[in-house]
């Protein structure tokens, strides 16, 4: 790069100990008791002895004696003292050298072990093999006990937010040689972790309690308490920087019993209430603390009447007994399998007001006997009621949220905060869209802007749509930093069916261990990296950067230059790319991640998105460079963004009548290169939809069609092999140049998805099925970046993770499969080929009548 910069040397933190104590303390060892003089005529031994010592290190008999191979091992020295003693322990034990190096290798002295395993012959090979495999099971238990531990003290870190972090590379090292010495270093990273907790402890103990002082004593007291005994300080710390102490959150609200351990039964409760000559002693646990909820279990008990009165009177007691208003009765219309109306007071609390603004929410009364609710497309969020209906137990999300006799009965026995536990039952059911608006704009205009504001929203956002509790959510900021979208996607990963979990603890740990989900991980990446998508300058700056330092301190346009050297080692690019990368370090200040960056410097937030993202930084950092190679070479050519007669990208705008000029302009030898370049430039621009009067009807020979674009798109993807299967011979009712452009948009989706995995084949199979032809178009890369279920949104205009000015081409080319009557959509994932698990796209289109090619 032309200069010559000194990288950042990341220091150790306080928890390190010294080389000396990494070496561990010296181990007794070596039989010299067994070569000393008589006792009565010995005298006292010396540390010079250096010939004895020599002598020892040699003697084929030490393979007998642990301790005096343990003493020679990694240079130690010991006293001849300590040698003796090893010796006379050596004695003692009366190991053969099988029986000793197992011992050793028990004890987790690898190192010592291998080198008594290779260099002792009066081991049989029976016996070599044995010990081998025994040191390498030892080995890998080891092994997976030291990650196991650093994982707990990295977890616990996090939840605290102090910067004591085990140095893992180092640790696993040194867990290939002596398991006892990573034990010592273990103990002392637990140690100043355990110090450092009970300082933060301490520190955030006294600012609670100064601040019962100063506002008095909240609901708040024994979630606190929790959270510092649990170590989520870095929680704690939220609450009260943020004045989440002095706020009502979820966390005061207690939850509802539920009937897991009840002895009763709903209809049994409901049989008390309405009969008093039925009341056990019990009852008085049930009993509705005021007249509205016994109203409501009347009303209840009367919808067996299946009437648009009985529906009206349950609409306005439910009302009632939320908000505590009498309201007229709501209109009733009778609908399939019963009533629909509206009530209110459902959003009637403070905190969850802004969840739905107009506070009404339509109510479904269903007959007596339905077990099951209608599929009613209302396109919003409602509510269901009914003699026989029950809340589901799975944990799919739907439109219609069940709020049954259970809840009711249980719901009248409270005495406040009623309308945030009915909310509670229906969030847990409803799509999370309920709570979050549905993209990160929304997300965005819920939580506000102050910090404060957004931790005490996002607490309650997590509760209602039963995500997780007070850890969740504070989890879920530490991941997404200030990034909405990332927090967005977070929380769309938790509503997932699968992503389900049993208890808070359960999510708590799915969102710190997010990266086990490689689809989601992708995902994650693209929506942190979409700003700088079309920069590749920013892009290794970016990747740079997270190289060289820890995301939360300020790195240099030196440090990554140098950091991208070191990486690309003998690839690294000319002086040239330097200005691109100033460039692009300075366009980082679009990422919201960033704290500030300039042409000279960037700052990261510290998130763990980022810190998850840096492990990999290496890798991407040298992929990156190659992309700005490759585009930088390609600029300075200049005649490279030309587009010449067969290029493959020329298919994308075969209905475009600017394609026509375009090509009388190449066809002219003496065009002028400046208006070449800018004419193919506007042409490549051109990324939208071609206009829709241009017609597409025709006939084509789909198979023919095939082979002949198959030699432009080797041209172009020169590491990608396209197979295509198929007859002879496929007419197709569709113009070759419509039946071009789709082939073009979905090969070349494949194309791009099978160049970022390993082995990188896309497959085009042509099947003849009755009046039409199937077209199953499958890859080999990583898939869609998609939750399961949400594939469709592929299909969306202007829906890419690959940047601005993408994500057109699938939708253009459903959009002209269907108006010829032919169709293009994904198959599922459950139906994915055994070696092509990418993506997998189906076209269909319509078998032709006459002849194909008019």
């Amino acid at each position: 790069m032309g200069r010559t910069v000194q990288r950042r040397q990341r220091p150790w933190p306080p928890s390190r100990i010294t080389a000396a104590g990494l070496a561990g303390t010296a181990r007794p060892a070596c039989p010299v008791a067994a070569v000393a003089a008589p006792k009565e005529d010995r005298t006292p031994m010396t540390d010079t002895d250096d010939p004895l010592r020599g002598l020892l290190a040699e003697w084929p008999g030490r393979f007998r004696f642990p301790g005096l191979m343990l003493a020679f091992s990694d240079g130690q020295l010991a006293s001849l003292e300590q040698l003796a003693l090893a010796g006379l322990e050596g004695i003692a034990a009366d190991h053969d050298e099988y029986r000793a190096c197992a011992g050793l290798i028990s004890d987790g002295e690898f190192l010592v072990a291998e080198e008594a395993i290779s260099e002792c012959r009066a081991l049989e090979t029976s016996q070599i093999e044995d010990l081998r495999k025994r040191l390498s099971r030892r080995r890998a238990e080891c092994l997976q006990s030291l990650l196991g531990r650093v994982q707990r003290l990295v977890d616990r870190a996090s939840a605290a937010d102090v910067a004591v972090v085990p140095e893992q590379d180092a640790l696993t090292a040194l867990c290939t040689r002596s398991w006892s010495r990573v034990e010592e270093r273990l103990l002392v990273e637990e140690q100043v972790l355990e110090r450092a907790l009970d300082e933060k402890r301490d520190s955030l103990r006294q600012r609670y309690e100064k601040s019962v002082v100063q506002d008095g004593e909240t609901d708040l007291g024994s979630t606190v308490a929790a959270l510092l005994k649990t170590g989520h300080l870095r929680a704690v710390e939220l609450m009260l920087t943020d004045g989440a102490i002095s706020r009502p959150g979820p966390e005061g609200v207690p939850p509802l019993r539920g009937w897991a351990r009840s002895a009763e039964t709903p209809h049994e409760i409901l049989r008390w209430h309405l009969n008093p000559l039925l009341r056990p002693t019990g009852y008085v646990r049930w009993k509705p603390v005021d007249e509205q909820g016994q109203e409501l279990l009347e009303a209840f008990d009367a919808l067996g009447n299946n009437n648009e009165s009985t529906a009206a009177q349950f609409a306005c007691a439910l009302t009632r007994f939320l908000s505590g208003q009498d309201r007229p009765a709501p209109a009733v219309h009778r609908v399939e399998g019963g009533y629909l109306t509206t009530i209110t007071g459902v959003f009637a609390a403070a905190e969850t007001a802004r969840f739905r603004p107009t506070g009404s929410v339509e109510l479904f009364v269903a007959a007596p006997e339905a077990k099951e609710y209608p599929d009613l497309d209302l396109r919003q969020p409602y509510i269901a009621v009914g003699h026989s209906l029950q809340a589901s137990d799975s944990s799919e999300r739907t439109t219609c949220a069940v709020l049954d006799l259970g809840h009711l009965v249980e719901l009248v026995t409270l005495s406040s905060r009623v309308p945030i536990q009915v909310l509670r039952v229906l969030g847990r059911q409803w799509p999370l869209d309920v709570f979050t608006g549905g993209s990160a704009t929304s997300l965005e205009a819920l939580l506000g802007n102050e910090p404060g504001e957004r931790w005490h929203v996002l607490r309650w956002i997590v509760d209602l749509a039963g995500l997780g509790d007070l850890t969740t959510a504070d989890a879920l900021l530490f991941q997404a930093g200030p990034d909405l979208a990332l927090l967005h996607l977070f929380l769309e990963f938790l509503a997932l069916p699968k992503a389900a979990v049993r208890s808070e603890l359960d999510a708590y740990g799915v969102v710190r261990d997010w990266a086990r989900d490689p689809s989601f991980a992708r995902t994650l990446e693209s929506a942190a990296l979409t700003p700088i998508a079309d920069s590749p300058g920013a892009r290794v700056a970016f990747w740079a950067a997270l190289s060289a330092a820890v995301p939360g301190q300020p790195v240099t346009l030196d440090e990554i230059l140098l950091c991208a050297a070191s990486v690309a080692g003998g690839d690294m690019p000319d002086d040239d790319l330097e200005p691109e990368i100033r460039q692009g370090l300075a366009q980082l200040a679009a990422l919201p991640l960033v704290v500030g960056a300039t042409s000279g410097e960037v700052r990261f937030h510290r998130c763990g998105v980022l810190l998850i993202l840096g492990g990999d930084a290496d890798r991407r950092l040298q992929k990156a460079l190659l992309q700005l190679a490759e585009e930088s070479a390609s600029s300075r050519a200049g005649l490279g963004e030309v587009l010449r007669p067969g290029d493959w990208r020329l298919y994308r705008h075969l209905l475009r009548p600017e394609l026509r000029r375009y090509e009388e302009l190449a066809a002219t030898a003496a065009a002028p290169v400046e208006e070449l370049l800018a004419a193919s430039r506007g042409l490549a621009a051109m990324t939208g939809e071609p206009p829709s009067a241009v017609p597409v009807d025709g006939d084509s020979d789909l198979a023919a069609t095939l082979l002949e674009m198959r030699e432009s798109f080797t041209a172009h993807y020169p590491q990608v092999t396209l197979d295509v299967h198929g007859p002879d011979s496929a007419p197709v009712a569709i113009s070759p140049a419509g039946l071009r452009v789709i082939l073009y948009e979905v090969l070349t989706n494949a194309a791009e998805a099978a160049e970022d995995n390993g082995e990188q084949i896309v497959r085009a199979t042509v099947t003849p099925a009755g009046t039409e032809f199937v077209v199953d178009i499958q890859d080999s890369g990583k898939g869609l970046p998609y939750p399961e279920g949400s594939e469709y949104r592929v299909f969306r205009d202007g829906e890419s993770t690959r940047g601005p000015d993408r994500g057109h081409g699938l939708h253009i080319a459903r959009r002209l499969a269907r108006k010829v009557d032919g169709d293009l959509s994904v198959r599922a994932r459950a139906l994915a080929h055994p070696v092509l698990r990418g993506a997998h796209f189906q076209l269909l289109l319509p078998v032709a009548i006459g002849e194909p090619g008019r």
